[in-house]
């Protein structure tokens, strides 16, 4: 498993560079701008889905079938995926709840309200784009998941110009602080169920 976990850190860090840039880039534009969401939210959605760019080139290289004659079971090959899912998201949840601080900070407007509602809406955003794919990549493969793919980002991405667009504040304000913790933790829930799903799958699926 500890062998798995560092393979796959291992590929992130030779592959995944471009989030990294990715993630000052926006992060910056969300500090120095106006609190646009779409800046925000898209750091986290992108660090969430990032198993799936991992797992893409373990088929390409035919990890997969090598993985087979390693000691090593199917559900633990699933698991890291998952666990390496909530690192990047949960660094850059950390990266983001750090940068909303130090700007409310700066511009004089902390508000602990509006603090646990990007914390609460950004652990659901980490979790959601895993949650949905990840159970059809292992059941059907990469190459057959990457239109589901696709349409989830551009989903992802209209829903937060939506959002946007209707104003921050607004939504600030209609936002009940127990709704948003049932949400988050029906997100984690659901995360956990999806987790079960793709070991199952994964376990049912010829290589």
């Amino acid at each position: 498993m500890k062998g798995l976990l560092l393979k796959d850190l291992y590929l992130a860090a030779r592959y995944c560079r471009a989030f990294l840039i990715l993630e000052i880039v926006f992060l910056t534009v969300a500090f120095f701008g106006k609190a646009n969401v779409f800046f925000i939210v898209y750091p986290t959605l992108v660090a969430g889905i990032l198993p799936m760019s991992l797992l893409s080139y373990d088929e390409r290289d035919k990890w997969n079938q090598y993985c087979e004659t390693l000691p090593c079971s199917r559900a633990q090959v699933v698991s890291v995926k998952y666990i390496i899912g909530l690192l990047f998201s949960g660094v850059t949840w950390l990266i983001s709840m750090t940068a909303t601080v130090v700007r409310m900070v700066l511009f004089d407007s902390f508000s602990i309200r509006e603090l646990l509602f990007w914390g609460e809406i950004l652990l659901v955003l980490g979790v959601i784009g895993p949650m949905l794919l990840l159970p059809f990549v292992f059941k059907l493969g990469v190459e057959k998941g990457r239109i589901l793919f696709y349409v989830m980002i551009g989903l992802l991405c209209a829903i937060s110009v939506v959002v946007n667009s209707v104003g921050l504040q607004t939504s600030i304000a209609s936002g009940n602080p127990l709704l948003l913790t049932i949400i988050a933790a029906a997100g984690i829930l659901l995360y956990l169920l999806s987790w079960r799903l793709s070991i199952m799958f994964y376990k049912q699926r010829e290589l």
